[in-house]
């Protein structure tokens, strides 16, 4: 992350200053209010997002930065956190952002297999369903799309201070170019508060 101010052209993400919470404000003017919850190898960043696009997933995948202003950090190590009026954030720094808000346009969605898929990136365990076209091998699928893939149902854990967190988050967008792994795997291994995968053997990779 870096804090200058960016030049014209990127995309711009307004995060409320607002306490972190389990429910969206009552008021909401202009764009809607969408809770930006991202993790990078180090850190936290969450606030809310006034969203001027169709989905957070289209957002992040057609701007390699993004410009954050009123911004919570929360460092990972030792659970410090920080208040930053801006930041420039790169897409490539992102190994997982919590969705939220609207679903996008009902008329672009197309019918799909569900895959549950395990995913390692660093620290980072991920769990959830893929969307995938019928006839679409899983891996396959994930290497022809943008590199911000979505899951559903999905979990995330992760360490903090020392401690292991698990998280029930709903929609979870992971970064394909940094997962170290990706496995199909059984609907059992991705019941909720049992994320225990072990990646044996050549983990897989999808080709792009």
């Amino acid at each position: 992350m870096s804090s200058p101010y960016p030049p014209s052209g990127r995309a711009t993400l307004v995060l409320e200053r607002l306490p972190e919470a389990s429910h969206e404000p009552d008021s909401v003017t202009d764009a809607p209010l969408v809770g930006f919850d991202a993790f990078s190898s180090e850190h936290r960043i969450f606030g809310w997002v006034r969203l001027s696009a169709d989905r957070l997933t289209d957002l992040l995948n057609v701007h390699a930065e993004l410009a954050l202003v009123n911004v919570q950090v929360e460092r990972l190590s030792d659970g410090r956190m920080e208040w930053l009026d801006r930041v420039v954030i790169h897409r490539d720094q992102l190994v997982a952002v919590r969705a939220g808000g609207p679903r996008g346009d009902p008329a672009r969605r197309q019918r799909g297999r569900l895959h549950p898929l395990v995913v390692k990136s660093g620290s980072y365990l991920i769990g959830g369903y893929l969307h995938a076209r019928p006839g679409v091998a899983p891996l396959v699928e994930i290497g022809q799309r943008p590199p911000m893939i979505p899951l559903s149902s999905a979990s995330l854990e992760y360490w903090r201070e020392g401690c292991r967190v698990a998280q029930w988050v709903g929609t979870i967008l992971f970064n394909r170019d940094l997962a170290e792994a990706i496995e199909v795997v059984h609907e059992e291994d991705l019941e909720f508060g049992t994320l225990t995968w072990r990646f044996i053997g050549r983990a897989g990779r999808p080709d792009r």
